[in-house]
C-alpha cells in the first residue's frame, strides 16, 4: 500500500492529466478545480481500495471521471442562470483556442473523453475502456468515430 509521500508523489504526477481530463469534460476552470479536489480526496479515503499501484492513475482519473459526471448531474440540476450576470462574465476571445481544440470541444462527451484519454493523455484503450467502464472494442469505435468527425470539421475549417 502507498503511503503519503508515494500518495502524494503520484497525485503531482498526474495533476496535468486530471487537469485535461476534467476541462475536456466541465469545460469551467472553478468545476475542473472541484473536480480533481474531490478526485483527490476520495482517492486517499478508498486508498486502501487499489489492488495494482501501478495502476494508481488509471484508477485516480476513474474517480476524476466520476467527480465530473456528479458535477455535470448537479449543474443539470439548478435553476437557470441569470442573463444580467452572464453578460458580465467576458466570452473567450476566438484567438484563445486553435481550429482543432473547437472541434474536438464541439464533440459529444462520449466521443471527445475516449480521445482525450487516449490521444492527449496516452491511455491504452484496454485503460480507457476500465475507465469508462465500457467495452474495448467501444472505444475503439468512439475514436473512430471521432476522427471522422473531426476531419470532417477540420476540413471545413482548413477551406474556409
Amino acid at each position: 500500500m502507498m503511503d503519503k509521500t508515494e500518495f502524494t508523489a503520484a497525485v503531482l504526477a498526474a495533476e496535468p492529466t486530471m487537469y485535461r481530463v476534467a476541462k475536456s469534460m466541465l469545460q469551467n476552470e472553478q468545476d475542473c478545480a472541484d473536480a480533481a479536489q474531490q478526485a483527490i480526496l476520495h482517492a486517499w479515503e478508498r486508498l486502501n481500495t487499489l489492488r495494482r499501484p501501478q495502476y494508481f492513475k488509471t484508477w485516480l482519473i476513474r474517480i476524476l471521471i466520476n467527480e465530473c459526471t456528479t458535477l455535470l448531474r448537479q449543474s443539470q440540476r439548478q435553476a437557470p442562470y441569470e442573463p444580467a450576470l452572464a453578460e458580465a462574465i467576458p466570452a473567450a476571445s476566438p484567438a484563445d483556442h486553435s481550429d482543432l481544440y473547437d472541434a474536438l470541444m464541439a464533440l459529444d462527451e462520449t466521443l471527445r473523453l475516449p480521445v482525450v484519454l487516449h490521444y492527449l493523455e496516452g491511455f491504452k484503450t484496454r485503460e480507457v475502456a476500465q475507465m469508462l467502464n465500457i467495452p474495448e472494442g467501444t472505444v475503439k469505435t468512439r475514436l473512430r468515430a471521432a476522427r471522422a468527425q473531426l476531419r470532417k470539421d477540420l476540413e471545413g475549417a482548413c477551406f474556409a
